[in-house]
């Protein structure tokens, strides 16, 4: 198995442990020899610096073979410690601390090999090469420094792996936490974000529904008066009804008024939607002085609130619409029961225009209308008066 990657500091301690070994032998190589044999000193330090230099053509920065450095070594090094012992008994043992190198880059793919080959063949058969003077001892005993220096780099192999999986669960707890540090900064922005659409949002319902509500009762309230000033004198008595009558028509306002910011719909939520619309557009004709006619088509059945609401409001605006800017006489207000929709028109026979100028009110009543996937149309045209148009999707709830 080859593996690209730079020495750990541990590598490096054992590499500057092998030269210190290989230095070692150097020095013992020549102490034990005599000068007469100058050939075999040199053969001895050839024979060193080859055993030393060949594994790190397997075991080097950046490029580490597990598979072929054990190899080298049991190829050099055995050859040389066979050598030594033959020239000196007492040879120094210089396969000893390569073994721990080997201990180090053993792992579950070599092991099967590389430990008994090392600790057990290797031993046997220097044994077997070397007998001469050789007990049972001393071969025990070169299988114990084997097997010695063997776990000491095989333990530091331990240590530099949990090392590295320490450091691994470091590095991902720590992308995890900034990670989670972003998700939240990113949670926290879209929290914001959807509080100030929350409050945007409720703002503009609340000016909706004070809009409708209050521009409806104004205007119901303004035409009464109007009538007012001109029975007040004929009249006085019929004067004193319509006061009182417009006086309870303020009293409701308020009170649609002051349900609407408590976020409630109108108090009659349980009436069918024909009965609140006929009542609506009776109010506003008995105060406006407006013929309306009021038309019920198919079979009603219930709706949700805030669609029932929503047509409510549309009734509300298109016929102060009616009156204070197209001067309209007479309303035609046709509900309509069709399948899953219902559908509320109001044509009135005002002056109408050419240029259909969309204000809030409009506004507000499409922002309705599409909240609930339904549809608007409003056309006019000069001296045909204004045609209003709403449409919306609703459950068939059949009424018991």
């Amino acid at each position: 198995m080859i593996q690209k990657r730079p020495w750990h500091g541990v590598e490096w301690s054992l590499f500057i442990v092998l030269t210190g070994s290989v230095l070692l032998g150097l020095l013992y190589a020549l102490l034990h020899m005599n000068e007469n044999e100058l050939g075999n000193i040199f053969l001895t330090i050839a024979a060193l610096l080859l055993s030393y230099g060949v594994p790190f053509l397997f075991w080097r920065p950046n490029y580490i073979n597990t598979t072929c450095y054990p190899i080298s070594v049991l190829l050099t090094g055995i050859p040389l410690q066979i050598y030594l012992s033959w020239m000196q008994e007492d040879a120094y043992l210089t396969i000893n601390c390569p073994l721990m190198v080997i201990g180090f880059l053993t792992d579950r793919k070599n092991a099967w090999w590389a430990v008994p080959i090392s600790l057990v063949v290797m031993p046997v058969a220097y044994f077997l090469i070397l007998h001469r003077g050789m007990g049972v001892g001393e071969l025990f005993s070169i299988i114990l420094n084997g097997v010695l220096f063997f776990a000491i780099g095989l333990s530091l192999q331990r240590v530099v792996t949990s090392n590295e999986k320490t450091e691994k669960l470091l590095a991902e707890n720590q992308r995890q936490y900034y990670l989670i540090h972003e998700q939240n900064n990113a949670l926290e922005q879209y929290a914001n974000q959807i509080e100030q659409l929350t409050l945007l949002e409720e703002r503009n319902r609340m000016a909706r529904e004070l809009h409708d509500t209050v521009g409806h009762t104004f205007t119901s309230v303004i035409m009464g008066m109007d009538a007012v000033s001109y029975l007040i004198e004929a009249a006085p008595d019929k004067a004193k009804e319509k006061l009182d009558v417009l006086r309870g028509v303020t009293r409701n306002g308020l009170e649609e008024v002051r349900r609407s910011i408590h976020q409630m719909v109108p108090k009659e939520g349980d009436m069918l939607l024909s009965q609140q619309l006929t009542r609506l557009a009776n109010e506003f004709a008995l105060h406006t002085g407006t013929q309306i006619r009021f038309t019920t088509v198919g079979e009603e059945f219930e709706i949700p609130k805030q669609t029932k609401l929503s047509l409510i409001r549309c009734l509300q605006e298109s016929l102060t619409n009616a009156k204070r800017h197209g001067r309209a006489t007479s309303v035609d207000i046709t509900l309509s029961y069709t399948g899953d929709r219902v559908g509320i028109r109001i044509e009135d026979d005002g002056v109408g225009t050419e240029q259909l100028k969309v204000g809030f009110g409009i506004n507000a009543m499409q922002e309705r209308i599409f909240a609930l996937q339904g549809t608007l149309q409003v056309s006019s045209a000069v001296g045909q008066g204004t045609v209003v148009e709403c449409s919306i999707p609703a459950k068939r709830w059949v009424v018991q």
